[in-house]
């Protein structure tokens, strides 16, 4: 059997697509959700996986008010969804990692249209040999699409896996010389063309790392970020974005959950320097510029600690972060200022279980960057 793990303590790890998605991928045609299903080309859609209840919901991005509707859901349960990860646009579908939680078989890639929510069938199947058994993000870059697989059906480490616009299996990059063990699990490309990967050594433990891959020749291209963990350092990376600044922005966790938050261990999204370009030509590649606190999210309502796995930039270079743990309330997206590092609700208590990944439509499927 295998569940979800986050890193809240909760869930613990224990055919072939069609050639009409290997051409819209492989001409990268991003057409933004929200023209897809005709709400004008002012309005954005934000889409929501939900582990709670197996879904993806939708908002619209300017105020975050549900557009589910009676149904509940854009997405419910179609095509075997059990388990929603990663979520990328391509073209007029929603590509969705379906890691098919508490059943002891591989997950898949799934697709659905962006106009009605249907099922339109697999890009990668739960039968492929090559599929993976516990996807978590994934990017689509020049028409090949890359998945952080966090561990094999065999519970051993994982890796990345690399398929073709037709399913084609590509191979995994090679891993990092000098690497703690990999459990690759939020994924995206840097202004730099390469693959940044986010990776946590010991699942459930401490420490973590970035990894940089060459996308074509998957050679390793360097440890961008290599901390053994513990208070006020990284812990249990996943979800990972470079920003408008350049800089890299990155989830990361309490040391000790039972005992967090305290003024030197928090729930955070850390920042770290971009590689070098215009926008960071001081030398800060690598190295830790700030911390968005998380926890004040949960102080109004009484509770201990707010936690995210995934973020995504949005309309106005605003961060926004699925609350995925927030002990007896339901889980929301909130919205922060990566200047003033002040956050507050987008979504209302209640409209999500236990929100995960997420992407609107303007989303850049390979950079997760925002086009205004």
């Amino acid at each position: 059997m295998k569940s979800i793990r986050t890193s809240t303590r909760f869930w613990r790890l224990g055919a072939t697509a069609g050639l009409v998605i290997a051409v819209v991928l492989g001409c990268q045609l991003l057409r933004a959700a929200a023209v897809a299903q005709a709400l004008g080309p002012d309005t954005d859609i934000l889409y929501v996986g939900d582990g709670s209840d197996d879904t993806v919901k939708i908002f619209r991005a300017s105020d975050g008010t549900s557009l589910n509707g009676a149904s509940g859901a854009f997405i419910k349960s179609s095509g075997g969804l059990h388990g929603p990860m990663g979520l990328l646009i391509a073209g007029p579908e929603l590509i969705v990692d379906n890691q098919d939680v508490n059943l002891p078989i591989s997950g898949e890639i799934s697709r659905y249209q962006l106009n009605n929510g249907s099922f339109a069938g697999t890009w990668i199947s739960k039968s492929d040999p090559n599929a993976p058994f516990a996807p978590r993000g994934a990017v689509i870059h020049n028409g090949v699409l890359y998945v952080a697989n966090m561990v094999t059906q065999a519970n051993t480490p994982g890796g990345v896996l690399v398929f073709a616009g037709d399913g084609r299996f590509l191979g995994s990059p090679v891993p990092c010389a000098g690497s703690m063990t990999p459990h690759p699990r939020g994924i995206v490309v840097g202004p730099d063309g390469l693959l940044y990967v986010a990776s946590d050594p010991v699942l459930g433990g401490i420490g973590g790392q970035v990894f940089v891959f060459d996308p074509v020749s998957l050679k390793c291209n360097g440890i961008f970020i290599n901390d053994a963990g513990g208070p006020g350092a990284l812990n249990r990376p996943e979800g990972l974005v470079f920003g408008l600044d350049g800089n890299l922005y990155v989830t990361s966790f309490c040391a000790a959950p039972s005992t967090c938050p305290t003024p030197s261990d928090i729930d955070s999204i850390r920042i770290y320097g971009g590689p070098p370009s215009p926008l960071n030509a001081g030398g800060n590649t690598g190295k830790l510029l700030g911390v968005i606190n998380l926890d004040p999210l949960a102080q109004p309502i009484g509770q201990k600690r707010a936690t995210a796995q995934a973020l995504v930039f949005g309309p106005g270079g605003t961060l926004f972060l699925p609350i995925t743990f927030r002990p007896a309330v339901a889980g929301q997206v909130v919205t922060c200022n990566v200047v003033t590092k002040a956050c507050n609700g987008f979504t209302g208590l209640g409209t999500l279980g236990a929100p995960f990944y997420l992407t609107f439509g303007r989303t850049d499927s390979g950079t997760l960057a925002y086009f205004e």
